[in-house]
Formats: C-alpha cells, structure tokens, sequence
C-alpha cells in the first residue's frame, strides 16, 4: 500500500513540475527571448521556448531569419 502512495506522490510531482514548465514557456516576454537586446528573436534565441521554436518559420513572415516584435506578437 505505501508504494503505491509513493507512486501516486512521484506521479503528482511530475505533473506539476510539467504543467509549471508549460505556464513559464507561456508567459514568455520578447525581451526575455531576446537575449542580446537587438529588437529581434533569432531562431537561436527561440529555440528556448519549444512552441516558439516549432511556429518560428510560419511566424518569420518576411523571412529574414528573426522575428520582429510584431511577427511575435502574433504567436502571442
């Protein structure tokens, strides 16, 4: 019976832990993402936000390689 509860406890955590990651990727801020203040996202620089990464093409509408304030707040 006590392993079970400690299943159940691990089980808990993880999803905790996963549902705290998912809100932190959410509220992510240009600023935040841009790492070296140049007014734009780099797919580099993106690639520390998963969901941003994985749309980071279909947002780069003029298809400079970055995303401009306007391209991210679209995702947003």
């Amino acid at each position: 019976m006590s392993r079970y509860i400690a299943l159940l406890a691990m089980a808990g955590l993880s999803v905790a832990g996963f549902a705290g990651a998912a809100g932190a990727a959410e509220s992510a801020s240009f600023e935040s993402l841009d790492k070296n203040s140049d007014g734009k996202i780099s797919l580099d620089e993106a690639s520390a936000n998963e969901k941003l990464f994985v749309a980071f093409k279909k947002l780069d509408s003029d298809k400079d390689g970055a995303l401009s304030k306007a391209e991210f707040a679209a995702w947003k």
